[in-house]
């Protein structure tokens, strides 16, 4: 194969300075606890022979086939070695078939970036081009100076329709400029005395600005399978009525009253990857899943299944127990009310329950009850919806609005 490795110029935008995977393939093995987007004061270099390298690494067979552009993310640490973080393979090769990540983790040392005098752990992007039995080697470069989107610090400048009514002053909390581990945050609530946010490598604290982070090292918060040094990733996160906080993480669900830890797995409990926590007005913890819903009411569980109800489906989406003691599931194949004995099915009704799952309610002090239904089908059945004590549903949504029509 004829090579041509050429360290050039592709403009790419990107919303933050700190790490993230960039393209849709992943990969396990690197450390990410903390790394940047080709940053440093002085960025990180291949070594001189890297295109031959890699392609003396590459599965011979598939390189005479190949056509196509990949583009890859590789993580340098700090003394340069390379480590594939992630990939987007428009080829006709897949990545595996490839030996794609075997190819770049086995190239030679690289020249680590520096910060402040100190070498630094980034990733670098690279566009490499497969045609007609040659190849050619790009170089993305960041520019983070002119995106205006978000910044580190400041006033986000994309607003809602509705200026007038929004806060205009905002503080964006960040790698860059505070003790978060980590930039992606899926969770924030809010016990009596502090803000808490779940990150992808950590549990944080905040109390009057300062941050205290829970992690592998001094919480029950259990490390991904591929780093022992990464806490898996809080994917929601609630307050019970005794100001503790619950997560889900991982597989699992923890609680945490301030002093003790109590994980919940699948050995204690029957807890299995749940999806969403709901806290009702008896204290009862409730779970989604994708095993029915489970309720913990503060020493036994129950489950609710197909087995047990009337539950159209396992995959259950949504939970919530009304002023009436009513039990509202959603799933993606239907969604149910449960009043005593008798269960309400929706599949019939003239309703958007009939269309789309239930994945949240609230009901209000005048007793209405706002939905928030998805339908990946059709999301123009999705959205807010409004049931009023009159039987009268409304849909929240505003008209001709692009936000609403595609999201």
């Amino acid at each position: 194969m004829n090579r041509i490795f050429l360290t050039l110029i592709g403009l790419f935008l990107i919303n933050v300075t700190f790490g993230q995977h960039l393209y849709p393939e992943k990969f396990e093995g690197c450390n990410t606890s903390r790394f940047c987007l080709d940053c440093g004061d002085t960025k990180a270099e291949p070594p001189t022979d890297f295109g031959n390298e890699l392609l003396s690494n590459l599965n011979s067979k598939s390189l005479k086939k190949i056509n196509g552009a990949i583009e890859v993310q590789i993580l340098i640490d700090s003394v340069g070695n390379p480590c594939l973080l992630s990939v987007k393979n428009s080829s006709n090769i897949n990545s595996k078939k490839l030996k794609l990540q075997y190819g770049i983790n086995n190239t030679s040392k690289w020249t680590p970036a520096i910060s402040e005098g100190k070498t630094i752990q980034s990733s670098v992007s690279l566009l490499i081009t497969f045609k007609d039995g040659r190849y050619s080697l790009q170089r993305r470069i960041f520019d983070f100076k002119n995106n205006s989107n978000v910044k580190s610090i400041g006033t986000p400048d994309v607003k809602g329709t509705n200026k007038s009514k929004l806060t205009e002053s905002w503080t964006v909390y960040n790698q860059s400029n505070s003790d978060l581990p980590w930039d992606m945050s899926r969770a924030a609530v809010a016990t009596k005395n502090a803000v808490w946010f779940g990150t992808d490598n950590g549990l944080v604290r905040m109390i009057e600005n300062k941050m205290e982070v829970f992690n592998v090292n001094n919480s029950a918060i259990k490390p991904v399978k591929y780093n022992k040094n990464k806490a898996s990733s809080i994917r929601y996160a609630s307050v019970d009525k005794e100001d503790n906080i619950w997560i889900i993480a991982g597989w699992d669900a923890y609680k945490y009253n301030g002093r003790e830890w109590t994980v919940f797995d699948s050995i204690n409990s029957p807890v299995d990857w749940a999806r969403k926590i709901y806290v009702d007005d008896s204290n009862n913890v409730w779970f989604t899943s994708w095993d029915g819903v489970l309720k913990y009411n503060g020493s036994d569980w129950s489950v609710i299944d197909t087995s047990n109800s009337k539950l159209p489906a396992n995959k259950t989406s949504g939970v919530f127990v009304d002023s009436q003691d009513r039990l509202w599931i959603g799933t993606y194949d239907g969604n149910i009310r449960i009043d005593n004995n008798e269960t309400i099915e929706f599949n019939n009704s003239n309703s958007p329950l009939k269309e789309s799952a239930i994945s949240k309610m609230y009901e209000d002090s005048k007793g209405n009850f706002w939905f928030d239904l998805y339908n990946d089908d059709d999301k123009s059945k999705a959205g807010m919806f409004v049931l009023r004590t009159n039987g009268e549903w409304e849909s929240i949504k505003p008209k001709n609005s692009e936000l609403f029509k595609e999201n």
